[in-house]
């Protein structure tokens, strides 16, 4: 098949979650289909990607939007004041003109959108079209402002929900396929759109990548991992700091975690001591993984399934999370992780994996078992079925 996908982000380097599926979802495609690339993005993401891909995949554009950052500010606001969501910051009219351009030369079996807000462009008639979804996006804006403390912020989560709702619905009426990453998102979507014909492609792990380590972790010691300006990453771990931290010190006052991940913000930065170590961008994660004993998901914000989880499964570490954090996931309380949702059980669970090595080591293996369900290879099955059922929907029946 010739196939066609559109990235609201570069699909390469995949450094954090949403490039991490768009990248493994591009690679199974590969694998098997000549798949065409049409990407927001710089000319170094562009270098990068061709330095990376070369002639496996030669087809590649990428049209750069990069604006002010108070230029973007302005944006959301007049935006919003017009009843429309922050997804249109992604509209851009050399990308609209490319994408005319590509189909104008070629002939595509489908066309793949790596978000379905993708959706406000327009597209050719009589090709079947999938949207992706990595979460319920404007559930996750619910979720957002019921937590955070900020009016301000508060505020605008509230009004862009409903703007973000009426814009994900239309553009994902678009689509012939919607794809979610679990079934919750898909029943969410299900109550708005129970016309829509969406499958599971859930998220995954390389098993071979995220291997589990031999060396032994540094005792006493959790990890976090994340894009640290991703407001659900940033906001649980703040409140991991702020209310379940100071409850394992009194038990454990040598405990230690490492905050693992890009752009942690001042306020962030400002929170790190002997006992908490903000530790930034990493080219690999896997080392700081490998380094504690327990991985934590204090999560209280979110949509889709955490691929957090899924690299501490894969590497054999327990996990203790909030039901939330490992929400969407086949993942049983008390076997293949901890669940703990207020602030004491959380601290709880922790003290109790540092002094009991065999629990940690029965999660860990329950845990790391789990993960081989969720392999891209698996996954990228998966979505060949999708992309066949839609190849038979167009070719013609004979009696």
């Amino acid at each position: 098949m010739k196939i066609l996908m559109l990235f609201h982000l570069a699909p390469y380097p995949p450094d954090f979650g949403a490039a991490k599926r768009n990248y493994h979802l591009f690679t199974e495609a590969l694998k098997k289909h000549e798949v065409t690339v049409l990407s927001l993005g710089t000319p170094s993401d562009e270098a990068r990607f061709r330095a990376h891909f070369g002639a496996r995949c030669d087809d590649v554009t990428f049209i750069d939007i990069r604006r002010n950052r108070w230029v973007n500010v302005l944006l959301r606001m007049l935006y919003l004041l017009a009843g429309r969501s922050e997804t249109w910051l992604f509209h851009s009219r050399a990308f609209q003109e490319s994408l005319e351009r590509t189909c104008g030369r070629h002939r595509y079996d489908l066309i793949q959108c790596s978000m379905s807000l993708l959706g406000i462009y327009r597209f050719p008639s009589g090709i079947p079209l999938i949207g992706d979804t990595h979460n319920v996006e404007y559930d996750t804006l619910r979720r957002s402002c019921r937590q955070t403390r900020n009016l301000f912020r508060k505020s605008y989560y509230f009004l862009q929900s409903f703007a973000l709702k009426r814009d994900e619905l239309a553009t994902a009426r678009k689509f012939d396929v919607l794809l979610a990453t679990s079934t919750r998102d898909r029943d969410l979507f299900h109550e708005d759109l129970p016309d829509m014909r969406i499958e599971v492609i859930p998220n995954g792990v390389d098993t071979g990548f995220f291997a589990a380590q031999t060396d032994e972790p540094e005792p006493r010691t959790m990890v976090f991992t994340g894009l640290m300006n991703y407001y659900p990453n940033s906001h649980g771990i703040t409140f991991f700091l702020g209310r379940i931290f100071p409850l394992i010190l009194e038990s454990v006052p040598d405990a230690r975690v490492y905050i693992v991940g890009a752009n942690p913000s001042r306020r962030l930065r400002a929170l790190a001591s002997v006992n908490v170590a903000v530790v930034g961008h990493v080219k690999d994660v896997r080392p700081y993984i490998a380094r504690g004993e327990i991985s934590i998901i204090p999560l209280l914000i979110g949509g889709g399934t955490r691929l957090k989880v899924l690299e501490a499964m894969a590497m054999r570490k327990p996990i203790v999370s909030t039901t939330l954090g490992c929400e969407g996931l086949d993942i049983v309380d008390g076997q293949s992780a901890v669940f703990a949702d207020t602030p004491q059980e959380f601290a709880a669970a922790v003290v109790r994996l540092f002094s009991d090595r065999g629990l940690r080591e029965r999660l860990a293996a329950k845990a790391y078992e789990k993960a081989s369900d969720y392999r891209w290879e698996s996954i990228g099955t998966a979505l060949e079925g999708v992309y066949q059922s839609l190849l038979s929907a167009r070719q013609p029946s004979h009696v």
